[in-house]
């Protein structure tokens, strides 16, 4: 096994606006910085309301960050998320990183599996009637 790093976060924050309550600002994330290599297992342990979702959401650009930088080895090269276009972004979900809901179902007639399962169906890795 490999220890080679593949996610690298530096300097990554993030606050949300609410605009409804006369545009109070929320810091969520604060200069998060870690590495993670390939083959390592890694918690993201706090409180609720600590901002793991948030960085989750991140690190798979459903969110973008305010600051700082989520760069990830795909393909043989570094992509930085925090700044890369959608083009790219899709391209880097499609082959390298993946997302599944902590709700676990994430579309009420599709289990748990069905989610982890999708994007291989979709390239063709794994037959549907698996």
């Amino acid at each position: 096994m490999t220890t080679e790093t593949k996610i690298i976060v530096s300097d990554v924050s993030k606050t949300f606006v609410l605009h409804n309550q006369n545009g109070i600002t929320l810091d969520v994330l604060s200069n998060a910085n870690f590495s993670v290599a390939s083959g390592e297992c890694v918690v993201l342990n706090g409180r609720s309301g600590s901002g793991k979702s948030t960085l989750l959401r991140a690190l798979y650009a459903n969110y973008l960050v305010d600051t700082g930088n989520i760069e990830v080895e795909h393909q043989g090269r570094w992509v930085n998320i925090a700044k890369a276009q959608p083009r790219e972004i899709i391209n880097v979900r499609k082959h390298t990183i993946g997302w599944v809901s902590q709700f676990l179902r994430v579309i009420p007639r599709i289990s748990a599996f069905g989610s982890r399962d999708a994007a291989d169906v979709r390239n063709g890795w794994l037959s549907s009637s698996s």
